[in-house]
């Protein structure tokens, strides 16, 4: 075995296909992601226009003079620039933004991986239960074999062999069902992913099943820290419109006129207390920041109330999945062996082992779909709690 760690590393991965470590940090460079990210970019490169100003303009202009007794060029050469709130800290307001812009696209890759997370593992418990249901099918079809030989001997009954065979055939169906899920899921991944092709998954990192799942403060959640920072956007504008002068325009002129020459220089104040305009905006401000305040208010019971739900949810499954795994399944498999080991010692019937053997397929089933429920509600928690980091 040993000799394969010197095989190529694709070689590996075909054999054994993809781990989730691997899937995610192919799904980081993925188009879809590199795409998030730039669009971020790009808002964040807008956002920080709010602390320029335009360019200075420059005017030129001459013109030809040709009045009694003089004769010549006349020119005019000027800079003017307006400076909008040139007195205000605009600074916090695009620091503030951008933070919430970051916290923002970083909660939607948070919650892209944990998709894929999901799907994962939903995609192990697929491929897990069509192998333990071909295992129980090969059982099931070892023993139907005896059960025709013996309705031939006259043994049993029509009627007991085509139950038999109607129960192998659902199973058999089973078999097909979950490996059908499991490559549905496998083909979620690939569309999630462009830039690895999944053809197989390893499916030994689950993650562990517990009781209870630790978790941080509400507060500490991206979506609440993301309209903290809007607030803190919010009340910066606020302060922006709330200064001395919304704009504060200046212009530098140098004219020629024939012989004269002249020099000009000009600042335009607004009349802010003759509009209506800052004023309005700053109510703007004050609605938005109480609508903000509101939200976040609204959010953290939100996300409080589906915490307590989905942990609920969670322990009520880790329950009912370690009576069966722990209690149930295991005298299944007892009864299942100790028919199989009677059969064989003529102690009992075909039937009786068939009967044994159905049963622990049918627990086997319930075991799965309930492991299967119980990481769909984790990973819930997961992307309801922010909690990324559980990867």
């Amino acid at each position: 075995m040993k000799i394969k760690l010197f095989l190529p590393l694709f070689i590996s991965t075909a054999l054994f296909g993809q781990n989730l470590s691997e899937i995610l940090e192919a799904a980081s460079m993925s188009k879809r992601v590199i795409s998030i990210k730039e669009q971020s970019k790009s808002e964040i490169a807008q956002t920080k226009l709010l602390n320029t100003y335009d360019a200075p303009y420059l005017g030129l202009s001459i013109s030809h003079a040709d009045e009694t007794g003089d004769k010549g060029e006349e020119y005019a050469v000027g800079i003017s620039q307006e400076l909008n709130h040139p007195f205000a800290n605009k600074s916090k307001t695009v620091d503030a933004k951008t933070k919430a812009i970051e916290l923002g696209v970083s909660h939607t890759l948070d919650m892209l991986s944990l998709d894929i997370a999901k799907t994962y593992h939903q995609a192990c418990i697929s491929k897990d239960m069509s192998k333990s249901l071909q295992r129980l099918y090969d059982e099931q079809n070892e023993g139907f074999l005896k059960l025709q030989r013996a309705y031939v001997l006259g043994e049993i009954s029509k009627k007991e062999l085509l139950f038999n065979k109607l129960d192998l055939a659902t199973t058999k169906r089973s078999v097909t069902t979950y490996k059908r899920a499991y490559m549905t899921d496998l083909s979620s991944l690939n569309e999630a992913i462009d830039n690895l092709e999944i053809t197989d998954l390893e499916c030994n990192d689950l993650a562990k099943i517990t009781k209870t799942i630790e978790l941080k403060q509400v507060q500490d959640h991206a979506l609440i820290k993301e309209i903290s920072y809007e607030q803190s956007a919010t009340k910066s504008s606020y302060n922006v419109y709330n200064s001395s002068f919304s704009s504060i325009g200046y212009e530098l002129l140098y004219e020629k006129e024939l012989d004269t020459e002249r020099y000009t220089f000009g600042v335009s104040l607004p009349l802010d207390f003759l509009s209506s305009k800052a004023q309005t905006q700053r109510a703007e401000l004050l609605y938005k920041d109480a609508s903000l305040v509101a939200k976040k208010d609204a959010l953290i019971r939100e996300i409080q109330s589906q915490i307590e739900g989905s942990s609920q949810r969670l322990k009520t499954l880790y329950e009912e999945l370690i009576v069966l795994d722990e209690e149930i399944l295991p005298m299944s498999l007892e009864l299942k062996d100790l028919a199989k080991k009677s059969l064989k010692e003529g102690h009992s019937s075909v039937l009786e082992y068939l009967d044994a053997t159905r049963s622990y397929s049918k627990i086997t089933l319930e075991l799965q779909e309930i492991k299967k429920e119980y990481y769909n509600e984790l990973f819930e928690l997961y992307k309801i709690a922010d909690m990324r980091e559980k990867l």
